[in-house]
């Protein structure tokens, strides 16, 4: 059992199913991390780089159908009427009794 513990140990399995040793995924990890560092240099050096690393990052945004914004629209739009509603009572409510005390 200890020994398949220690196999467990030194070997990874990544999504696809494929063994690699620590030493290995550490390596991939640091390449990978120091690509990513020199195109985020590459892209913020450029006066448009700003703009196309917004440009990527929102192509990667999960974007709700139509269906989902109407429905959630509808729920906000309900909360805002209720809780409108609710602090207008209570703004009432405590503007009579305080004009009661005071006078």
């Amino acid at each position: 059992m200890a020994d398949v513990d220690a196999k467990a140990a030194k070997n990874k399995t990544d999504n696809n199913g494929k063994t690699e040793t620590k030493g290995k995924a550490e390596a991939r990890r640091a390449a990978v991390k120091a690509n990513a560092d020199k195109l985020a240099k590459k892209t913020a050096a450029k006066p448009t780089g700003f703009f196309k690393s917004v440009s990527i990052e929102l192509k990667k945004v999960h974007w709700p159908d139509k269906e989902k914004v109407v429905k959630y629209t509808g729920v906000v739009f309900g909360v805002v009427v209720v809780l409108g509603t609710v602090i207008w009572v209570l703004d009432t409510a405590f503007s009579g009794v305080l004009s009661l005390i005071v006078g």
